[in-house]
C-alpha cells in the first residue's frame, strides 16, 4: 500500500487530532493509501523534523508559534516559516508541497501572503470547509513532484528507506544524482563522481553499525578501508589455491566487480585529480555508474534485511 508522510504545524491540538483521523480515513477510501499525518505544536520543532526525516507535505496553520517559549500565536509565523522553508528545500534539492489551513481565511494577513504563497506553489484552505479537497490537492501535488517520480521509478531501490536503513541525507544526494547523471557539465560530473564515491562508503560504514561481522570495525574506523572490505565482503579469497574463500562470501562477483570499477574510477575522478592529463570521463560513464551503484545498493538492501 502507498504511503504519504505529511508534517502538520499547528499549536490546536485539537485540530491536529481531527486532521491525522480524517487523513487516516480518507487515504484508504479515496487512494487505497496510508495518508500519515505527523503533527508539531511550533515550526522549531516542526522544521527540526523536516530535515531530519522524509516528508511528501506539508501544512502550516497561518497563526502559529515560532518555538516552544512563545506564549501567543500570531501572523508572523507564517513569514519565518515560508522563508525557512525555501531554506530546507534548496538543502534537500526539492519542491515540498504545502497548504495554509487557516481559521483566518478572510483576514488581510492572510491575503496579502496570497501571492508569496502561490508563487511558492502553495494553497490556502479554510478550516471551515471539509477537508477532503485539501487533501486531494497535497496528494495531486505530491505525485507531479520530480522526486515522487523518480523513487517510483527506483521503487525495489527505494524500499531501503522506508526501512530506515539510510538516513535523509543519503536520499537526498542519492535523489540528485538520478537526476543530474546525463549532465554534460564537467563540474557536474566531477561532483557526482564525488558524491557516489561517498554513498559507497557510506552503506558500508552503515554496514558496520549493523553487524561488525560483515564490515569489522578495524575496516572502517577513521575512513572505510575500501580494499580490505572489498576482500573480506568476497571471503578473503587466497589467489594462491584456486580463489578459494577463508570466509564467508557475502558479495557474488558481479557485485564485487561492479563495486570494484565503481571505486577504481570515482577515486581517480571524484574523489582526486585524475594521475595524467586526459580528461574527465563523461556523462555515459556516470550513468552507467549510477545504475552500477543501484544494483550494489539492492545488494545493500538483502543483506540489512
Amino acid at each position: 500500500m502507498k504511503t504519504y508522510n505529511i508534517l502538520l504545524i499547528d499549536d490546536e491540538k485539537e485540530v491536529c487530532e481531527s486532521l491525522i483521523d480524517f487523513a487516516s480515513q480518507f487515504g484508504i477510501a479515496k487512494f487505497d493509501a496510508d495518508i500519515i499525518v505527523t503533527d508539531r505544536q511550533n515550526w522549531q520543532d516542526g522544521a527540526e523534523l523536516l530535515e531530519k526525516e522524509y516528508f511528501h507535505a506539508l501544512i502550516l496553520d497561518a497563526r502559529c508559534m515560532i518555538d516552544s517559549e512563545q506564549v501567543d500565536d500570531n501572523f508572523d509565523f507564517l513569514t519565518i516559516a515560508l522563508e525557512r522553508l525555501k531554506e530546507i528545500e534548496q538543502k534537500q534539492d526539492r519542491h515540498i508541497p504545502f497548504v495554509i489551513n487557516t481559521g483566518y481565511f478572510g483576514e488581510k494577513e492572510v491575503q496579502m501572503m496570497q501571492r508569496l504563497i502561490s508563487e511558492r506553489r502553495g494553497k490556502i484552505f479554510s478550516k471551515t470547509l471539509p477537508k477532503d479537497e485539501m487533501f486531494q490537492y497535497l496528494v495531486a501535488e505530491i505525485e507531479k513532484a520530480e522526486n515522487t517520480k523518480i523513487e517510483k521509478k527506483y521503487a525495489d531501490v527505494f524500499e531501503i528507506f522506508d526501512k530506515d536503513y539510510l538516513d535523509l541525507t543519503f536520499r537526498a544526494h542519492l535523489l540528485k544524482l538520478l537526476k543530474t547523471s546525463n549532465s554534460d557539465d564537467s563540474t557536474e560530473i566531477k561532483k557526482n563522481l564525488a558524491i557516489l564515491r561517498s554513498l559507497q562508503e557510506q552503506i558500508f560504514q552503515t554496514l558496520n553499525r549493523k553487524d561488525g561481522q560483515i564490515v569489522p570495525d578495524s575496516m572502517c574506523q577513521t575512513n572505510v578501508a575500501f580494499r580490505a572490505v572489498h576482500r573480506h565482503l568476497s571471503g578473503n579469497k587466497d589467489r594462491n589455491r584456486n580463489y578459494q574463500t577463508t570466509t564467508p562470501v557475502l558479495q557474488n562477483n558481479w557485485i564485487e566487480n561492479l563495486s570494484e570499477c565503481l571505486y577504481e574510477v570515482t577515486s581517480d575522478n571524484g574523489s582526486h585529480n585524475p594521475y595524467d592529463n586526459t580528461p574527465l570521463p563523461t556523462k555515459y560513464t556516470v550513468q552507467s555508474l549510477t545504475f552500477a551503484f543501484l544494483e550494489q545498493l539492492l545488494w545493500f538492501k538483502k543483506l540489512m534485511s
